[in-house]
């Protein structure tokens, strides 16, 4: 619970005063019990509730990812099978990645892992590789971030008919263990919104102990 007083209750001190003076006790006894209601009424306003947001966790891949809204704005489709090194163009929307659907803004949030990778820029450049193409552009980078703490590299792309997408994703090893977040939006949304988006997804991302 949280004091909210209106404008109105901000002078009852001056108010008490004013009256006492002029009425002396009997006023006091008058006043008591409203001062008793306005108190109460400070005490009982809620907090407004807090936005509500969905946990999705991924024990094949290692992870925890926080996203906006109840869990029936989203279609969840987890990763039937590990992603391989021998994965090729395509592979990153597949049953070798984990995607969740904003069902209102068609924006995808894709996310995997492998173990033992030698380097942040060699996986970097593996999930590139796996991404569409012809339909996907060259991938431009981003300037350097963190994914839950850990060094990261960021890139965009953008994917032309039949997917009309816009595309950031994320890179950053943790353990040994590569882990990557593509945001992928439809054209007709904000490039602001894809931002803010994508921030806030890497922002609640967590990696899972092994």
């Amino acid at each position: 619970m949280v004091l909210q007083p209106s404008s109105g209750m901000l002078r009852i001190d001056q108010v008490w005063m004013n009256v006492t003076s002029q009425r002396g006790v009997a006023a006091r006894v008058y006043w008591l019990p409203m001062l008793c209601v306005l108190v109460a009424a400070l005490v009982v306003v809620p907090v407004a509730s807090a936005r509500s947001a969905v946990t999705f966790v991924s024990h094949r891949y290692k992870y925890s990812v926080v996203l906006p809204g109840a869990s029936n704005r989203w279609s969840a489709e987890f990763a039937t099978f590990n992603l391989s090194g021998s994965a090729t163009e395509g592979a990153i929307h597949s049953p070798l990645t984990d995607v969740f659907t904003e069902l209102k803004t068609e924006r995808l949030y894709i996310l995997a892992s492998r173990p033992n990778q030698p380097s942040l820029q060699k996986w970097a450049q593996f999930v590139i590789s796996i991404r569409p193409k012809p339909e996907c552009g060259p991938p431009h980078s981003l300037p350097h971030t963190t994914l839950a703490g850990e060094p990261a590299l960021a890139f965009s792309w953008s994917c032309g008919a039949p997917a009309g997408r816009e595309g950031i994703m994320v890179a950053a090893l943790h353990a040994g263990r590569g882990y990557f977040m593509l945001v992928s939006s439809l054209t007709t949304s904000s490039r602001a919104s894809e931002v803010r988006a994508f921030d806030a997804a890497r922002r609640s991302f967590r990696f899972l102990h092994a």
